[in-house]
């Protein structure tokens, strides 16, 4: 009810609409039909949902990872009912069936900070501009409660695909669909007249001595009884002389699975994704492809709408933004997440922690450290390192006092410091 009285109150005391024939669109019920188009949905809804918001900043000192009211309702909670995950999973199947997704932004009573985020899905929407003030405004009819608001489209996430026509819209699959749809739905269609028709008519009885008609469905039902049930594994029926069995021959039925097939792949390429995301068997690349061709460009949309409709002016001057981010090596095979993890800790790039989490380990107590190897060193600084000379070459008088391994006192020194230099251990600090 709370939505609903914000969405009210906006309507009623802030904005009155603006009636203009541009940028329509009224949905179809056909996308939603479909078996083939449903599971396109969940499929990219699933994985769009597993992407991680975040509010970062971006100056001359490094990237900082914010952990501010914004970035908590951002990756805990949307609102009272809605998850990161079912906002975005929300969004990203309203882009397959409509080509747009919308969000609506609530604020506080003083509008000084962001209340919550709400997913609407619409049953029609128009988006237009006001000619004398330029302000541009969002109109639509809510799923919900079947009831029409007006919002300013600064107040909306608003992601698209297909963004080639209209001003403000994606193009709808309606129609570009709406041939192989009806085609796959006419080969389901014979499909099931095949099975249909394959379970008729399979022999008659014929009686030599019986002319009435209720004596002859008596017995065919005593005849169906006791030879035509799951109790005759045998197998065999026994006849006197007065009946004789006549079998109909069936002919196999013709399944189109090829013309089924073609079809079904049509829908796919027109999603950029094929049979293998929709069922899980994908390999490492063949996820990322489908990650960089569809998921990824959703993601630099939900980037750009979420900094400029959230943030103010001036927290974007000072480098802030919002960005949405997945740990692809989570779907990398083990050999990758090895070979990656190794190079990755080595260089102290990331933590025990991190390193463990690649390997599906749980945490440990102090493992958010980052550690380095030894055996790197400048090339200039090698003989340093090693023997405790500069690369000129000679000891001078009094500096061959050493530990009895061949090293001296100055170099045992010089390590240390090259050490101190250029190996630290380095402790992680979370939200940096």
């Amino acid at each position: 009810m709370g939505i609903i009285k914000d969405l009210l109150n906006l309507r009623r005391y802030k904005f009155a609409p603006v009636f203009a024939f541009r940028g329509e669109y009224q949905g179809s019920s056909d996308l939603y039909s479909s078996d083939v188009v449903g599971s396109i949905a969940h499929a990219i809804g699933s994985n769009l949902g597993k992407l991680t918001p975040q509010v970062v900043r971006k100056d001359g000192s490094g990237l900082t990872v914010k952990d501010d009211y914004l970035s908590r309702l951002l990756s805990l909670r949307w609102s009272a009912e809605i998850t990161p995950f079912d906002g975005l999973y929300k969004m990203a199947s309203d882009l397959v069936y409509k080509s747009n997704a919308f969000a609506v932004i609530f604020y506080t009573a003083d509008f000084s900070k962001v209340q919550s985020i709400v997913p609407v899905t619409v049953r029609s929407f128009r988006i237009w501009e006001d000619e004398e003030t330029g302000v541009i405004y969002f109109r639509f009819v809510w799923d919900y409660d079947g009831k029409e608001y007006t919002l300013p489209y600064q107040s909306v996430i608003h992601i698209k695909s297909r963004y080639n026509k209209k001003r403000f819209l994606g193009t709808p699959p309606d129609a570009q669909l709406k041939t192989t749809l009806e085609l796959l739905d006419t080969t389901g269609e014979n499909l099931r007249n095949t099975v249909r028709n394959s379970a008729n008519l399979k022999g008659y009885l014929q009686y030599k001595n019986l002319s009435n008609e209720e004596d002859l469905k008596k017995k065919v039902r005593e005849f169906q009884d006791a030879y035509m049930t799951a109790e005759n594994d045998g197998g065999i029926a026994g006849l006197d002389s007065t009946m004789e069995f006549h079998e109909v021959t069936q002919k196999t039925p013709i399944i189109p699975v090829a013309q089924s097939q073609f079809l079904r792949e049509n829908i796919y390429r027109y999603y950029n994704l094929n049979e293998k995301i929709l069922n899980g068997s994908y390999t490492e690349s063949e996820w990322n492809a489908f990650y960089e061709a569809v998921i990824e460009p959703i993601a630099i949309q939900l980037s750009l709408e979420f900094t400029f409709k959230l943030l103010s002016e001036r927290e974007r001057g000072f480098g802030n933004k919002i960005i949405f981010t997945a740990n692809r090596l989570q779907y990398a095979t083990l050999q990758t997440r090895v070979t990656l993890g190794a190079q990755l800790f080595d260089r102290g790039i990331i933590t025990i922690n991190e390193y463990r989490e690649m390997m599906y380990f749980e945490p440990i107590e102090d493992g958010d450290v980052r550690m380095v190897s030894l055996n790197y060193v400048k090339v200039d600084d090698q003989s340093i390192y090693q023997i405790g000379e500069d690369n000129g070459g000679g000891q001078q008088d009094g500096e061959n006092e050493g530990n009895g391994n061949g090293d001296t006192a100055a170099g045992a020194q010089n390590r240390r410091k090259l050490i101190a230099l250029y190996i630290p251990t380095v402790k992680a600090t979370k939200g940096v």
